[in-house]
């Protein structure tokens, strides 16, 4: 296949563009992953992702207008090129996505429960969190101030099951929820688990609390994470999942 000057120049934008877009989109991946590796600090990976995302979107500029001037390509580069203008979309629209949930404005919490008068307790997670920047006690008066500034009265399940069907039940939700079960005790109405997320590998706490009442149970739910000041409202959502599960 012969090109033109003005396809030569297309095809080397192409090449360029395809270039940056999958490189910066390897950044942004291995920014999470490299953490979880222990190849460098989150707050690192963290400040990789806009510069690699920024790359990736060049890229996708660069391949489009590759596109336009090269009038034919070979195939291999056509697929290429697809798959860059296809990464650099799937880039903005990640950026939209996370400015849009900074915008909701989420206050800078990471300890968030259906009880702010008596949280349910760590007790079988706690050594887990020994060596986490975030204690395991309960964050306090200022956040409970916080979370019901922003979330509103967060409440527990109120059941009409007795105990022993109400705690089978949470204990068959946690099942179905993407987190490791760490302990149960039945006794102690207790169920704790963690859910660890993917790219960066953070871990977050759960701890369920079931209790009697005159007409039937109430479960608590305690979300917490590890590490980090704000949650981005991952704990709040996570509460509101087990709570739609329990309830279907």
């Amino acid at each position: 296949m012969s090109y033109t000057g003005r396809s030569k120049k297309g095809i080397k934008s192409l090449q360029w563009g395809i270039s940056l877009s999958i490189i910066g989109a390897l950044v942004v991946l291995l920014a999470g992953y490299g953490y979880q590796w222990g190849w460098w600090h989150f707050r690192l990976g963290f400040q990789m992702i806009p510069w690699a995302t920024g790359t990736t979107v060049v890229g996708g500029l660069i391949t489009t207008f590759g596109f336009i001037r090269a009038k034919k390509t070979k195939t291999t580069l056509t697929v290429l090129g697809t798959i860059s203008v296809i990464i650099a979309l799937g880039a903005l629209f990640n950026i939209g996505y996370w400015y849009l949930e900074v915008e909701k404005g989420y206050p800078p919490i990471h300890d968030i429960t259906t009880d702010i008068q008596n949280p349910p307790a760590f007790v079988a997670i706690a050594p887990l969190r020994a060596d986490a920047p975030n204690p395991v006690e309960y964050a306090g008066i200022e956040t409970a101030m916080s979370q019901q500034s922003y979330y509103g009265d967060l409440s527990g399940i109120e059941s009409n099951l007795p105990y022993d069907e109400a705690f089978d039940k949470a204990l068959a939700t946690v099942d179905e929820m993407p987190w490791t079960l760490v302990e149960t005790n039945k006794e102690e109405g207790r169920i704790e688990a963690y859910e660890k997320l993917a790219w960066f590998g953070f871990i977050d706490d759960v701890v369920i609390r079931v209790d009697t009442t005159n007409t039937g149970s109430i479960i608590d739910i305690r979300s917490k994470s590890r590490i980090g000041r704000g949650d981005l409202g991952v704990n709040y959502k996570r509460i509101e999942a087990f709570k739609n599960a329990f309830k279907k």
